[in-house]
């Protein structure tokens, strides 16, 4: 899934569904922290990278989401 290289994504997390596994961490450690046992994103754009969509792609409670920084939209990761 190619990307333009100035695109930004925000990420959401939520915290309700997230169990603290920390597989966000583990995948994207750059993005992702996990603090009091919840993922915790950055708050403000991140540039698109690779690592960030397997981040939240490999969430087992699905409580991750990428919008795309301009448009708002959420990514369909499908």
């Amino acid at each position: 899934m190619a990307r333009e290289q100035n695109t930004r994504w925000r990420i959401e997390a939520d915290h309700g569904a997230c169990m603290g596994t920390g597989i966000c961490a583990g995948v994207a450690p750059d993005v992702f922290q996990v603090v009091d046992g919840r993922s915790v994103p950055p708050a403000g754009e991140v540039p698109a990278d690779e690592n960030v969509l397997d981040a939240v792609e490999s969430c087992p409670m699905e409580a991750l989401r990428v919008r795309d920084a301009v448009s708002g939209e959420v990514l369909d990761l499908s």
